[in-house]
């Protein structure tokens, strides 16, 4: 039976919840938006030639996903917040935003699962700590074979396809890459410039089921993870110190 352990009642059970997954964080509701027209095209060329290169640095950045329960049963489980500041990569600057562009990466391996301070953070909804055996039996669940398959899939990655818009607040397609299956998402997304550093913010919200993972489901329903994730990413980027 479960009990008000939530989502979590198994290792098995948060741990898909877990599971659903994915990416960046600020506090506050990311945009809504929906998937572009499909991920079928290679991505175009990064362009590097003659841009300045700046490179993330984790050390301010992270990416934020917030995992729902749902179901008639949904009071007995928990919403679950995944965090990393493991990001990797580069974005390539031109005066004309709109030939800019960036490839990101984010082992899975650096996902942190319910860290107590997000939890505070995001308050309502997700009230309560929970305990070290829950939270490492959910991660060890999420890492695994039926949900995003690290070994084989040790990586999500974050890639520009286009940029339209104002400098300020440019709506990005992005490709992203989770469990071998990419799926194109354009992101309003705030930037500003603090000195030398560039400020990325926004958010998006993705399907598991997209991205060939089953949102588990215990109780013939009743007990189940909604299969929409929330995402929001806060990334700092400094000179990489060339062109």
């Amino acid at each position: 039976m479960p009990h008000r352990a939530g989502l979590i009642l198994h290792p098995s059970t948060a741990a898909v919840v877990a599971a659903a997954l994915l990416l960046s964080g600020c506090a506050g509701p990311p945009p809504l938006n929906g998937p572009a027209a499909g991920a079928a095209k290679p991505p175009p060329p990064l362009p590097k030639r003659n841009a300045t290169v700046y490179r993330v640095d984790r050390s301010e950045s992270q990416i934020r996903i917030r995992v729902y329960r749902a179901g008639p049963l949904a009071d007995v489980g928990h919403n679950h917040v995944i965090t990393s500041s493991d990001i990797h990569g580069c974005i390539y600057l031109h005066h004309r935003l709109a030939d800019s562009g960036f490839r990101l990466t984010i082992p899975v391996t650096g996902l942190n699962v319910d860290p107590p301070a997000a939890r505070a953070q995001e308050g309502k909804g997700f009230e309560g700590r929970l305990d070290k055996a829950d939270r490492r039996g959910t991660r060890k669940h999420m890492l695994g074979a039926s949900v995003l398959d690290a070994a084989k899939y040790p990586v999500i990655t974050l890639r520009s396809i286009a940029v339209a818009g104002p400098p300020w607040y440019p709506r990005i397609t992005v490709r992203v890459t989770l469990h071998g299956h990419s799926r194109d998402y354009v992101v309003p997304t705030a930037i500003a410039r603090n000195g030398q550093r560039l400020v990325a913010t926004g958010g998006l919200q993705l399907q598991q089921t997209r991205f060939g993972i089953r949102p588990y489901s215990v109780l013939g329903g009743g007990l189940r993870v909604a299969n929409r994730i929330d995402v929001a990413f806060h990334l700092v980027a400094v000179p990489a110190g060339g062109s």
